[in-house]
């Protein structure tokens, strides 16, 4: 039977206390310390960006890297089953100016059982501090709302930068990767041509399993099944963007996927460029262990609580 499970996107951003090795996913790196006073006063992007990435260290370095001859499955390093700090080390080491945030707004449909668990984060361009006043806020909510209303369009991604969104799951400080997903808009003059990024990608992940030339978009997918064997077309194409959800199957190993935009005013050059990557039936069987153990743990507290209440409550008067 095929099951499938989705995450829902709703945005939200909190930064990220947790960052460092593999085997240590609670180690603080990657945001500023939380037993200090927030920075305030105006900043530059770059004094921003120093400011949370605390004391990554690049260039970063792949602690299990993949098995020789299983599909290769990462995005500029950051592969599915990572740990959440060493997929945040490798998203923070793609430019200086990335900083890492948890997303807590995109999550898994699962039963936490009241537990905080991170089930992802965003890497994006660091930006600059600035001061605002009330009659600014009132202002920037004015026009968000105008925008809303009159479904505009959102800004692309300014040229010359790059972002991440990476999905995880896990026990509380066990977190691992499912799925990762970048885009990378590239700066007027320095746009590279749609064939040297499809050779790009083929050079890197082989040929395609299936493929799309719609004109403004050339797709193409890399699908595997759970035993690593290698489909041609089937069910596990995925949507490739960082805004994009993710829907885990259990008959889809590896799929990755990239998608090329051309430009406005040259069809035979890119303006972006997104990749994606996520394991399928292991990221679903993830998700159950760690819903069964939660509920598991929830088990064990209630039986303890009603244990204690029976040595402990005081008699009711009737």
């Amino acid at each position: 039977m095929r099951h499938f499970l989705t995450v829902t996107c709703v945005f939200a951003l909190l930064a990220i206390a947790g960052c460092g090795s593999k085997d240590d996913n609670n180690a603080p790196i990657g945001a500023v310390d939380a037993s200090t006073p927030a920075p305030t006063g105006e900043a530059s992007a770059e004094q921003v960006a120093k400011e949370m990435r605390g004391g990554v260290s690049c260039p970063a370095k792949d602690a299990n890297p993949r098995a020789a001859g299983a599909p290769i499955d990462d995005v500029v390093g950051v592969r599915p089953g990572m740990g959440w700090n060493e997929a945040a080390t490798f998203v923070m080491c793609d430019n200086a100016m990335i900083v890492v945030s948890e997303n807590t707004g995109r999550n898994y449909d699962i039963q936490t059982y009241g537990q905080k668990l991170r089930q992802g984060f965003d890497g994006r361009w660091a930006e600059a501090r600035v001061v605002k006043s009330s009659r600014d806020y009132l202002r920037e909510m004015s026009e968000a709302a105008a925008r809303r209303s009159g479904n505009a369009a959102a800004e692309p991604l300014p040229g010359g930068q790059s972002r991440f969104y990476v999905s995880t799951m896990g026990l509380p400080g066990q977190e691992r990767v499912i799925s990762v997903a970048r885009e990378e808009a590239y700066a007027e003059g320095k746009q590279p041509t749609i064939e040297s990024l499809t050779k790009a990608l083929m050079a890197k992940y082989g040929e395609p399993s299936a493929a799309n030339d719609a004109g403004q978009l050339v797709q193409m997918w890399w699908m595997y099944d759970p035993s690593g064997k290698k489909m041609q077309q089937g069910p596990c194409k995925m949507s490739v963007s960082p805004d994009a959800g993710t829907s885990l199957s259990t008959e889809c190993g590896i799929t990755v996927g990239a998608q090329i935009q051309t430009s406005n005013t040259n069809q035979g050059l890119a303006r972006s460029l997104a990749v994606s990557s996520q394991s399928g039936a292991w990221g679903y069987d993830l998700l159950m262990k760690t819903e069964a153990a939660l509920k598991a743990a929830d088990a064990s507290k209630k039986a303890r609580e009603l244990e204690d209440a029976s040595k402990n409550a005081s008699a009711p008067k009737l």
